[in-house]
C-alpha cells in the first residue's frame, strides 16, 4: 500500500497532507511533474491514441500539435465495427489495407471502435485515456490487452507549457505554495466530510492516487444537496450556466415543483434553444425567466466560446462570440434571489465578485464548483467567507478524481436540521 493510501485511509488531517507536500525537495516534484507520463508510456511516449474524442480530446490533441506531437488516432466507445465489413475479422480488413477512410474524422484524426485501436495499436502505443471519469474505460483498454493507459493529467504535467492550467489540472508543486490560503479554508469548513474531501483532493491533485479519494455521491444530487439545506415553496432559483435547462429539471424535480420561479443565465443561442425547449416541456414558462448574459464581475460586451455543449465559456481567444456579461449586482430583480447555483466554466470568482452586495443584503443558499480551476478548491470557499462569513460552508463531489465538486453556502435558517 502507497503512502498516500495509507495516510488516506486514516483520519486524514489537513496538517498531516501539507507536511507530506512540503516534505518533497522543489527538485524531486519538478522531474515528477516531467517524467510520470514518460514512466508510464515508456519508449511509446511519441505514439499516442487519445481514448475519447469529446471535447476534452480535442483541447488535447490541439494541445500536442502545437507541442509538436500528432497522435495515430482518436478512439471511442460511441463509434461502431463499420457495417459494410462487421463480419470481417480485423486481420481480414487490414490485409485488404486498414482504409482510415472508413472511418469519421475528428479534426482530420480518425476515430476508431475500442476493438479496432486495441487490436491496431495495443502493443504499439499509449492509450491517453481523455474523458472525464475515465477509470472504467482505462480498465477496458487493459482488458483488450492495450500494454499502456494513462489517465491525461500526467500528459498535461508533461507538457505544462502548452496545457496548464486546463480541465481543472495544475502542477503539483504549485501547491506547496498555497498552504496559508488552503488552511484559511479547511479551518472554514463545517463538516468532516468536507474537511476529509479536501485532504483527499489534495492528495490526488499531488500525487493522482486515486486512493486518497472518498467515493462521489450520487450525480442527482448536485448542487442541490438535500442533506444539508431544507428546500422552499417560495424558492426563487438563480442557474448561472443553465445549459440546456438539465439543472432546472432536477431542481424542479428536487422541489417537488413547488417553487416561485426560477431565472436561468445561458449566453450559449444553440444552449439557450434546448433550454427554452425544455421550459416549454416542462409547461414552466409562466414560472422561468431566460437570460442571455455571461455572468461576470462587469457589465458588457465579453468574448464567449459557444460550442453549444456544456464547456462553452468566456475565452480572450480570437474568433469567439461577442455576448453580453451581467453582474449580478446590477440585475433588477422583480423577485429577490434565495438559491444561487454557479457553474460557469472557471468564471465563477469573478460571478460571485459581482454579486457581493446581493449576497451580503439578501443571504441566499449558494452552490459553486469548484473543480474548473484546482485553486478553486480553496479560493472559492474562501472568497463566499469574505462576503457572507456567516454562512456554513460544504464541500462536495460527484464525480471521480477532482470533477463535479461544489462549494455549499448555506445560511443557518435554511440548514436542514439534523
Amino acid at each position: 500500500m502507497s503512502a498516500t493510501a495509507q495516510l488516506a485511509g486514516s483520519d486524514l488531517e489537513l496538517e498531516d497532507v501539507l507536511r507530506r507536500i512540503q516534505a518533497e525537495p522543489s527538485e524531486s516534484v519538478r522531474a515528477r511533474e516531467r517524467n510520470t507520463f514518460d514512466q508510464v508510456a515508456g519508449r511509446l511516449n511519441q505514439r499516442l491514441v487519445l481514448f475519447g474524442a469529446g471535447p476534452l480530446g480535442k483541447a488535447v490533441l490541439a494541445g500536442l500539435r502545437r507541442a509538436g506531437v500528432e497522435p495515430l488516432a482518436f478512439a471511442d466507445n460511441r463509434i461502431g465495427v463499420n457495417p459494410a465489413s462487421e463480419r470481417a475479422s480485423y486481420h481480414h480488413r487490414t490485409a485488404l489495407k486498414a482504409d482510415d477512410a472508413l472511418h469519421p474524422r475528428v479534426m482530420g484524426l480518425p476515430v476508431l471502435s475500442a476493438a479496432e485501436a486495441a487490436e491496431r495499436y495495443g502493443k504499439t502505443a499509449c492509450f491517453v485515456v481523455t474523458i472525464y471519469q475515465g477509470s472504467s474505460v482505462r480498465r477496458q483498454l487493459a482488458s483488450l490487452g492495450c500494454n499502456s493507459v494513462s489517465h491525461f493529467a500526467p500528459l498535461l504535467w508533461k507538457y505544462a507549457d502548452v496545457f496548464i492550467p486546463q480541465g481543472g489540472i495544475e502542477l503539483p508543486h504549485r501547491l506547496g505554495e498555497e498552504c496559508a490560503a488552503i488552511r484559511s479554508c479547511y479551518s472554514s469548513l463545517a463538516d468532516q466530510s468536507s474537511k476529509r474531501e479536501i485532504c483527499g483532493q489534495l492528495l490526488w491533485r499531488y500525487w493522482l492516487d486515486d486512493a486518497a479519494l472518498s467515493p462521489a455521491l450520487d450525480a442527482r444530487d448536485t448542487y442541490f444537496p438535500m442533506d444539508l439545506v431544507s428546500p422552499s415553496d417560495q424558492e426563487v432559483f438563480v442557474d448561472c450556466g443553465a445549459f440546456n435547462g438539465d439543472t432546472l429539471c432536477t431542481f424542479a424535480e428536487h422541489w417537488g415543483g413547488k417553487f416561485r420561479h426560477a431565472f436561468c443565465f445561458e449566453p450559449d443561442p444553440a444552449n439557450r434553444a434546448a433550454l427554452s425547449s425544455t421550459v416549454d416541456t416542462m409547461h414552466l414558462a409562466d414560472r422561468v425567466t431566460t437570460l442571455p448574459y455571461a455572468v461576470g464581475n462587469l457589465n458588457g460586451g465579453v468574448s464567449f466560446s459557444c460550442s453549444g455543449s456544456a464547456s462553452s465559456h468566456l475565452t480572450a481567444a480570437g474568433g469567439a462570440a461577442a455576448i453580453s456579461c451581467r453582474r449580478l449586482d446590477d440585475i433588477e430583480w422583480p423577485l429577490v434571489p434565495t438559491y444561487i447555483k454557479m457553474d460557469i466554466e472557471s468564471a465563477e470568482p469573478e460571478a460571485l465578485a459581482g454579486a457581493r452586495e446581493l449576497l451580503r443584503r439578501h443571504q441566499p443558499v449558494l452552490a459553486v464548483c469548484t473543480y474548473h480551476r484546482s485553486e478553486h478548491l480553496w479560493q472559492i470557499p474562501n472568497l463566499i467567507r469574505s462576503m457572507v462569513p456567516q454562512h456554513h460552508l460544504f464541500l462536495r463531489r460527484y464525480a471521480e478524481d477532482c470533477w463535479e465538486g461544489v462549494c455549499y453556502g448555506i445560511p443557518k435558517q435554511r440548514l436542514r436540521q439534523r
